[in-house]
């Protein structure tokens, strides 16, 4: 993505141009999916938002790693996040998957990950809040 002010390529999850200065404005993740019009979906949709925004700040100042590329975490961060926001039409078997794969190449990702989708704000479904708590009860190494 590139600012639309000065075109300097930006990174991953920067709220604002660290060369101009200009807001960075990214659409919701509701906004990209079939997101049921209405003020509950809606609103859980920018709570899960509002409450990853510290997983996507460790990728942004996390270190360059071998293993793994910060727009991979930055995709799987947001896969969880467009299917969180789904709530009852969530398949808890995908998120588990995607909280596999960053618990095993980017655990520093995973806490807030998890911290966020255990958030009584982000309201998921019940099968999502059981697939995270595994994680959340398993120590990170």
């Amino acid at each position: 993505m590139v600012c639309r002010n000065c075109k300097m390529e930006l990174p991953v999850y920067a709220k604002y141009c660290p060369s101009c200065g200009m807001q960075v404005h990214k659409p919701h993740v509701h906004h990209d999916l079939d997101v049921p019009k209405g003020s509950a979906s809606e609103a859980r949709a920018r709570h899960v938002v509002r409450l990853l925004e510290p997983a996507y700040h460790v990728i942004e100042v996390r270190l360059e790693d071998a293993r793994v590329d910060k727009p991979e975490l930055y995709d799987t961060v947001r896969r969880i996040e467009a299917e969180a926001v789904k709530g009852a039409d969530a398949n808890a078997a995908k998120i588990g998957r995607w909280l596999t794969f960053l618990a095993g190449l980017a655990p520093d990702v995973l806490a807030p990950t998890v911290s966020a989708l255990l958030n009584p704000e982000a309201d998921v479904s019940a099968d999502i809040r059981a697939a995270v708590e595994r994680f959340s009860a398993e120590p990170v190494h």
